[in-house]
């Protein structure tokens, strides 16, 4: 457990606060979104597979872990590595139970569990895992730090941290402008991003691993890259994405901004429903 370990409250209440929201996006997320970053996510993988490989029965934490999708691939990709998927969504949780026990075979299964956490404060033990990894979390914490100081407290010397979120940059997905010059027309207020904050830049990514005490820091950036259908994108938008803004609507007010949105998307030519964003993967050493 924490034991002693100081955590900061804002940063708890901000990922705690999301919890029932991703509760109720699950589904749509799982099917919709999730696989639009998995290819992303899973390079983590590739990342860290140098220290499962030197430690054949590896524990791996999957911090921020949704439906489980890198805790799946570690166990069905290394025989003897045990997993710990974390997230603080129970929603989430229980459709990456399901998905494992669709898809991996009982050897994965035993070794593959699934906890109720967040990163700031992580069930797990101090010192007793190998591998900690995150994709697609860490633009949610206000405090990215005391993140890093949990995954640096759990690891034992000479594991490895490995993290994928979004790079701040100048690209932009057309189809999100549409929405937004929509909102302004219709005068419809969007209710507050859960986003706190992006990398700002690789070196500054780097500094905050290096901060927390990690070493050989290495930071490099990536594409996530994803081909939309008009019907696709509406499906993860209104089930996902944008479920708080549709939430706050009345009926009238919705089918309207659905109906223009559609409309406004369906002049598009098919190249700006192809989605690209940049990413940052950074990754550091436990000191041995």
């Amino acid at each position: 457990m924490a034991g002693g370990v100081t955590v900061e409250r804002p940063a708890i209440e901000a990922l705690t606060s999301t919890q029932a929201l991703y509760d109720r996006i699950a589904p749509g997320y799982h099917r919709w979104w999730a696989p639009v970053i998995e290819p992303a996510a899973l390079r983590l993988l590739d990342l860290v597979a140098p220290v499962v490989d030197d430690r054949r029965e590896a524990i791996l934490v999957d911090v921020g872990a949704g439906t489980g999708p890198l805790a799946r691939a570690a166990v069905a990709r290394w025989p003897r590595v045990r997993a710990i998927a974390v997230d603080p969504s129970s929603g989430m949780l229980e459709l990456g139970r399901a998905e494992a026990a669709r898809t991996l075979d009982r050897s994965a299964l035993r070794r593959l569990s699934w906890v109720t956490g967040v990163a700031e404060r992580l069930p797990v033990e101090d010192g007793s895992a190998d591998v900690v990894v995150s994709s697609f979390v860490f633009q949610y914490l206000r405090s990215r730090a005391a993140a890093l100081r949990e995954a640096h407290r759990i690891l034992r010397p000479g594991g490895a941290v490995a993290v994928v979120t979004w790079l701040d940059n100048d690209m932009q997905f057309v189809p999100w402008r549409l929405l937004g010059e929509l909102l302004d027309e219709l005068h419809i207020p969007r209710p507050p991003s859960s986003e706190t904050a992006l990398f700002r830049s690789l070196p500054s990514a780097a500094t905050l691993l290096r901060r927390a005490g990690f070493r050989a820091v290495r930071a490099t950036s990536g594409l996530v890259e994803h081909q939309w259908t008009l019907d696709a994108f509406m499906h993860c938008a209104w089930e996902a994405e944008e479920l708080e803004l549709l939430d706050s609507l009345d009926d009238d007010t919705r089918g309207q901004l659905d109906r223009l949105w559609r409309e406004r998307l369906a002049r598009l030519p098919e190249i700006e429903l192809r989605y690209r964003d940049l990413v940052a993967y950074v990754m550091g050493e436990h000191p041995s």
